[in-house]
């Protein structure tokens, strides 16, 4: 009996199922930390997935007198948060604000990106990814991002 149940878990081991390629399908959100106590405090929220409070702080934080920078990491954050609670529309509308005033805002360019992938659309959700890794130094959640969409269309 146990060498007829061995040989069925090598067979099934063996079998061309296993190799199948097995893709990651949630792509990664990142947040944008500046020197800012309130862009950090909204940074902070994405990193602990508390999406309402990033929503909440980016909506106090985008139309104030912050400088450029701080107003492109507080957008990108905000794309993240309204990415996070299913408001793909919001979420790429704050993209391309941040987008606006720094074109290679790489955390702007993925958290888009993210938002057309939840958007069921694949092709400028790479673009995005794409450009995010181009504008970036490799980051390990773009390159993530780019490896999970090219192994979910290839399947």
């Amino acid at each position: 009996m146990r060498s007829m149940f061995f040989a069925a878990a090598l067979a099934a081991a063996v079998s061309p199922m296993s190799f199948a390629q097995s893709c990651e399908t949630d792509p990664s959100l990142v947040g944008h930390r500046t020197a800012n106590g309130a862009v950090r405090a909204q940074y902070t929220a994405v990193e602990r997935g508390e999406w309402h409070n990033v929503v909440h702080i980016g909506e106090g934080l985008v139309d104030t007198g912050l400088s450029a920078r701080n107003r492109t990491a507080a957008w990108s954050n905000l794309c993240a948060g309204y990415a996070a609670t299913g408001d793909v529309e919001a979420a790429i509308a704050a993209c391309d604000s941040a987008l606006e005033l720094r074109d290679t805002a790489w955390r702007a360019l993925n958290n888009r990106g993210v938002a057309h992938w939840l958007a069921g659309n694949q092709e400028a959700a790479l673009a995005d990814f794409q450009a995010a890794n181009a504008a970036s130094s490799g980051e390990d959640e773009v390159e993530a991002n780019i490896a999970m969409v090219t192994c979910t269309t290839a399947s």
